[in-house]
């Protein structure tokens, strides 16, 4: 397990040259210091040295971070704001009975009970044998809305779709800074992963791949970093594009698409939504600014979360698309909850399947 103090070099890195400032959402939302990662790193620097305490207040600063990683982007060192200020919460969470509390309800009423008794009203759809196969990780996503989409279209290219029981890829207790359930969900997919002699997994959702590629540097056992460093994790617009697949879709359609924080290879994406017949794809502007989706679950910072809902709603209605298309779950929902009715949101992959 990663704890604060193996980040301790990383935090003394930070020249606090203020540049994470201009990239973070929050900080042009309130100004605030203490709500950009310089300021965090001059806190997380008191508490290693004990001057400061892990006090609510303090983690209430760490909660305001969406874990986007803009900052990383502009940072001249290079520094993994997130991964610190997850462990920073760890010393938190692991102090916190209400912390916990949430984790188990979260684990046994949201992630357990609730998603088992959904999956049974998902689409699933038996894949056609091929010799070429690929491992498909749901995750929650999939739980909820099957996996019928991934095994006809990649079918239709002939590919066979293994499609193993998966739980959620453990990145909601991750940002809580709930690492031993994070490193739950490791074993578990390791455990699951080492029953087939196949070394690619592609998943549809930009949360479970950023999940999935950081399990390798989470893990502490020898053995299952050996394990995860022969597998291959693919986005699944990064898998079509190689294999060579476009699509065309029966009806026009006038879209945008929002990229969501934890996706990595736009170019991907853009190729497919440019490849594709019937398509009129508009960027919208700032479409890669997050959605604010990990503020939606602390009522408490909904007046600072509200003006990044608003704005990311205004930039997409400047395009007059009538659907929005993303690839990751949480964004999914907070793009609906707050679209109040002016466009449709869907999954890329889902509507590529529904329309060809």
């Amino acid at each position: 397990m990663k704890s604060l103090k193996s980040f301790k070099e990383d935090i003394h890195k930070c020249s606090k040259c203020g540049l994470c400032q201009a990239a973070c959402p929050i900080y042009e939302i309130t100004g605030n210091d203490c709500t950009v990662s310089k300021g965090q790193f001059i806190m997380l620097r008191g508490f290693l040295k004990g001057d400061l305490k892990m006090t609510k207040t303090l983690n209430k600063y760490l909660d305001l971070c969406l874990k986007c990683n803009k900052c990383k982007e502009f940072c001249p060192s290079g520094i993994d704001a997130v991964d610190i200020i997850v462990s920073a919460k760890y010393e938190h969470f692991r102090k916190s009975k209400i912390e916990k509390l949430k984790t188990f309800l979260q684990k046994n009423i949201i992630f357990g009970f609730f998603l088992n008794i959904l999956k049974h009203f998902s689409k699933n759809k038996k894949s056609k044998s091929f010799d070429k196969k690929v491992i498909y990780f749901g995750g929650c996503g999939g739980k909820l809305i099957g996996n019928n989409a991934i095994v006809s279209l990649l079918n239709d290219i002939n590919i066979e779709v293994i499609t193993p029981n998966f739980d959620c890829c453990g990145i909601p207790y991750y940002t809580r800074g709930d690492i031993p359930s994070f490193e739950g969900s490791i074993r578990k997919y390791i455990k699951i992963l080492k029953q087939y002699d196949i070394n690619e997994v592609v998943t549809s959702c930009a949360s479970c791949e950023k999940a999935l590629k950081s399990y390798i540097k989470w893990s502490d056992n020898d053995e299952d970093k050996n394990f995860l460093s022969k597998i291959k994790i693919k986005n699944i617009y990064e898998y079509l594009r190689e294999n060579n697949c476009k699509f065309r879709l029966k009806n026009k359609f006038k879209v945008t698409y929002h990229k969501p924080c934890n996706l990595h290879n736009y170019d991907d994406i853009e190729y497919i939504l440019n490849s594709t017949d019937n398509l009129d794809y508009i960027k919208s502007e700032n479409f890669d600014k997050c959605c604010g989706f990990n503020g939606i679950t602390k009522p408490s910072l909904f007046s600072v979360m509200s003006k990044i809902f608003e704005s990311k709603r205004k930039d997409i209605e400047t395009t007059g698309a009538e659907i929005v298309l993303t690839s990751c779950m949480g964004c999914e929902v907070a793009l609906k909850l707050f679209s109040k009715g002016k466009y449709k949101v869907c999954d890329l992959f889902s509507f590529l399947n529904k329309n060809k």
